[in-house]
C-alpha cells in the first residue's frame, strides 16, 4: 500500500506539472539548423568492402567443395584425387582473391570529413534554453505544493486543497512600496473557512524570516484586507 501510495503521487505530479505549470507545451522545440560536419562513410571504402565480402563468401564455398569431395568415396580413384586437386586449386586461388581484396581495402579510410557534395544541414535543438524553461516550471511546480501544503495545514482539505491554492494564487490584492518595506494586501476570499486559514497562512509568514526581491533589501510584508 505504501508503494501504491507513491506511485499515485508520481502521477499526480505528471498530471499536475503538465496541466498548470506547462512543463510539455510551453516549453520550447525550436531548432537551429547548422551544417552537419560528422564525418560520412568512404564510398571507395564500402566499395572495397563489398569485394571482401565477396571474396569471404567464394572461399567459404571452395572450403565446403573441398570437404564434401573428400567424403566422397562412390567415384574411382583417379577421379576422386583429380577432383581434389582441383577443389584444393580452387581454394587456393580463393584464398589469394581473398587476401588481394583486404590489400585493396587498407588504403581507404573508413570515413572522411563531409566534402560539398555529401554536405547535409542538420537540426540542432536549444538544449538550453529548455532546459532553463523546464527549471523555472518545475521550480513553480514546488513553490506552489509547498505553499498548498501549508495552507491545508490549517484547511484541513485533503482533496480540494491544491485546487483552493490555485485559486487564491489569482485572488487580487494591492502592493505599497515604502522606501523601508514592501506590503502586499490581498482581498478578503468569499469563504470564510478559506479566509480563516489563509489569515493563518499569513500570520505564519509573518513570524518567519522575511523575503526579499532579488536585489532589494526592503522586507516584503504579507496582510489581509479587513
Amino acid at each position: 500500500m505504501h508503494k501504491l501510495r507513491g506511485r499515485w503521487c508520481i502521477e499526480n505530479f505528471n498530471k499536475y506539472a503538465e496541466d498548470h505549470q506547462g512543463i510539455h507545451w510551453l516549453c520550447t522545440y525550436d531548432m537551429d539548423v547548422e551544417a552537419n560536419t560528422a564525418k560520412v562513410t568512404n564510398p571507395a571504402r564500402r566499395s572495397a568492402r563489398v569485394k571482401v565480402n565477396e571474396a569471404q563468401t567464394v572461399l567459404a564455398e571452395a572450403e565446403r567443395a573441398l570437404g564434401r569431395q573428400a567424403d566422397d568415396r562412390v567415384v574411382p580413384m583417379d577421379e576422386h584425387l583429380a577432383e581434389m586437386r582441383a577443389r584444393r586449386d580452387d581454394l587456393a586461388l580463393a584464398k589469394d582473391d581473398l587476401e588481394a581484396a583486404r590489400q585493396g581495402l587498407k588504403p581507404y579510410r573508413p570515413s572522411s570529413p563531409p566534402t560539398s557534395s555529401t554536405q547535409r544541414q542538420a537540426a540542432k535543438p536549444r538544449v538550453a534554453a529548455r532546459a532553463l524553461q523546464m527549471v523555472c516550471r518545475l521550480l513553480a511546480y514546488n513553490a506552489e505544493l509547498d505553499l498548498a501544503r501549508h495552507l491545508n495545514a490549517y484547511l484541513d482539505d485533503n482533496d480540494e486543497y491544491r485546487a483552493i491554492t490555485r485559486h487564491l494564487l489569482h485572488l487580487g490584492g494591492r502592493i505599497n512600496f515604502d522606501r523601508r518595506r514592501i506590503t502586499v494586501t490581498l482581498d478578503r476570499p468569499n469563504s470564510p473557512r478559506v479566509t480563516r486559514a489563509l489569515s493563518q497562512l499569513l500570520d505564519e509568514l509573518a513570524d518567519g524570516p522575511p523575503a526579499h526581491l532579488a536585489g532589494d533589501r526592503r522586507p516584503i510584508s504579507y496582510q489581509m484586507e479587513a
